[in-house]
């Protein structure tokens, strides 16, 4: 009998094991929903989601709260995140002429909060509870946001360097004693960075406000920054003579600087009201950046006018901005360098009125399938995130494969030439080369390309090249989006005729991207739309009824596509990194699912 039993446990045992370990790698398997452009700017504990969400993890993360124990302080560390984004390597930063902000920091979507007064639940007078603060930070904490340094915020505005992935700057203004007694605590807690303002005459002795040593303590502690928000907080500095002006601008940040021992940068217009003598003085006088609240319209801080207008929500706002920050996109390098390691992502935009979808990151490769079919049964049985309809192919048949011009994929590794008769007549249009470590756009010439030694030719590096077809037209070439008269040397039917657009390329920060138009367009209006993106080179592949981009498995578009037999396509990096989902940016106040670049 005791063997019986020691039987039937040691059944028991392995029956619990091997379940176990099929959990555990149906776990490893599951995709997580989004993943930040790079982990290096972001803390460890940031990494892992805790619910379903528009957050990012690694491939051993997934939906679970793996970590909601785990206490706040211990994940996030501030001078951490503000190191590695210093030292990333976010390709090369040209600053905007002070005080203009950076073009590619008008494309990002960062708030900065203001609050008030701070006071607790018995206290009518409460700009804000710390009851109710407390649940915003949390809430900041469970979207996934980053808040960043006011010293970050600027110089991403004056460069572009883009921030964290989620980012927002929280602020405090007036100088309250609740800063010190509710929200310095809070800050210490969460490992938040933050901006407060205060204007002196109210540190000498007011019982609701803090006191030179709260303020002195604060300042030195890395998380916070001062800033000044003028001597006496008059009601309107435009009506001040220069002597008064001069006091309450100069003066008043001299004085701030003795007593805390430090630079004092960024000033604060009292209620937000100042002309350009106003902001003179403020150059004069040193500061790199000034904030306003516009409680009108206000808007996202690289909308602003410049970086001494740099406009703020008010808290009641935050709700609302939790889903839609966007810290920028990468910069473009002054030599062209290939990014095939980037997490695959997805970004819609509504610019100048039209609507644009990208997948962009990952590896590109192409697929040549043996009949023509969906783009979305050309992918199922791979692991490519997102696929686009190829180029141009033969209408002989229904079902032909046949391409215009000479094809070379990775799923098939075999050359396929072009029909001799067909070549003749795309002489000039860019001829797609991808290798594992670069890609080609260069101008077909019938007599060279259409053999894989003269396609090998091409490779200046020896490196192997993977895939090769022949797209319809450039459409953004070295930056620049080209012109009507390109278009008609190489021949290309109705270019000029509004219609939806298939299209791929290479960002600025050397990025495969691949994309359709939601709206229609001609060819050079989507070139100059995409050099406003931050593209560099960009290829046509297709339009019409055939131009598809699909996004894990679910097509894009609203019409049934055209079959095709070749696609474009983005496959996760080799990184060790599982598929990441869907990351959309969506607009503020138009389109709930885009960027809203119009105006």
């Amino acid at each position: 009998m005791k063997l019986r039993w020691e039987r039937i446990f040691t059944l028991v045992f392995l029956v619990v094991i091997a379940t176990f370990a099929f959990l555990l790698l149906s776990l490893l398997q599951q995709t997580v929903v989004s993943a930040p452009a790079d982990f290096s700017s972001v803390s460890f504990c940031d990494r892992f989601d805790k619910t379903p969400s528009n957050k990012m993890g690694l491939g051993l993360t997934l939906e679970y709260n793996i970590i909601q124990d785990t206490n706040v302080s211990d994940c996030y560390d501030a001078e951490s995140i503000s190191n590695n984004w210093n030292s990333d390597k976010n390709g090369d930063a040209e600053t905007a002429t002070f005080p203009q902000i950076n073009v590619y920091a008008r494309l990002a979507k960062v708030p900065i909060i203001v609050y008030y007064n701070v006071s607790n639940a018995q206290d009518s007078s409460s700009g804000i509870t710390n009851e109710k603060l407390a649940k915003q930070f949390e809430a900041i904490k469970r979207a996934g946001l980053t808040p960043v340094s006011m010293d970050m915020l600027v110089k991403h505005l004056g460069t572009g360097m883009p921030l964290p992935e989620k980012p927002i700057l929280l602020s405090f203004d007036g100088g309250y004693a609740g800063h010190y007694k509710y929200v310095y605590s809070l800050l210490k807690q969460y490992g938040y960075p933050a901006i407060f303002s205060v204007y002196i005459n109210a540190l000498e002795g007011k019982i609701d406000r803090l006191n030179w040593s709260e303020l002195k303590e604060m300042a030195n502690n890395p998380l916070v920054t001062i800033a000044n928000n003028s001597l006496s907080h008059p009601e309107d500095l435009t009506s001040l003579s220069e002597a008064h002006l001069k006091e309450e601008v100069l003066t008043s940040k001299k004085n701030l600087e003795q007593r805390l021992g430090k630079s004092v940068l960024y000033f604060n217009y009292p209620n937000s009201k100042l002309d350009e003598r106003v902001k003179n003085w403020v150059i004069k006088s040193g500061y790199e950046a000034a904030l306003i609240s516009n409680e009108l319209k206000p808007e996202f801080a690289g909308q602003s006018t410049d970086i001494l207008e740099i406009e703020r929500f008010d808290q009641d706002h935050l709700k609302d901005l939790l889903s839609i920050v966007w810290g920028g996109m990468a910069l473009p390098t002054k030599v062209q360098a290939f990014d095939f390691t980037s997490i695959p992502r997805q970004e819609i935009y509504l610019i100048d009125n039209k609507k644009i979808i990208m997948a962009i990151g990952g590896k590109p490769g192409t697929i040549h399938a043996p009949v023509r079919t969906s783009v979305v049964k050309i992918i199922q049985d791979t692991d490519a995130v997102a696929a686009l309809d190829g180029t141009f192919f033969s209408m002989k048949t229904l079902n032909t494969n046949e391409m215009i011009g000479p094809v070379l994929s990775q799923n098939e590794k075999v050359f396929i030439p072009g029909n001799s008769w067909d070549i003749q007549k795309i002489t000039g249009r860019p001829l797609v080369l991808i290798s594992p470590k670069w890609v080609k756009f260069i101008p077909f010439d019938p007599n060279i390309h259409n053999s894989f030694s003269g396609i090998l030719a091409e490779s200046a590096d020896d490196s192997t090249v993977t895939d090769a077809f022949v797209a319809g037209a450039w459409l953004v070439k070295n930056s620049r989006p080209q012109p009507a008269e390109t278009f008609e040397a190489t021949h290309l039917y109705a270019f000029d005729v509004p219609r939806n657009r298939a299209f791929w390329g290479i960002n600025q920060a050397g990025q495969p991207i691949i994309g359709v138009t939601k709206d229609n367009l001609d060819s050079v209006a989507l070139g100059k739309i995409l050099v406003k993106l931050g593209l560099k080179d960009v290829v046509m592949v297709d339009s019409g009824a055939s131009a598809d981009l699909v996004y894990y498995g679910k097509s894009q578009v609203v019409y049934k596509p055209r079959p095709v037999p070749h696609v474009v396509a983005i496959f996760p990096p080799d990184t060790g990194i599982q598929n990441i989902g869907v990351l959309q940016f969506p607009c503020f106040d138009q389109d709930q699912d885009c960027i809203n670049l119009t105006n």
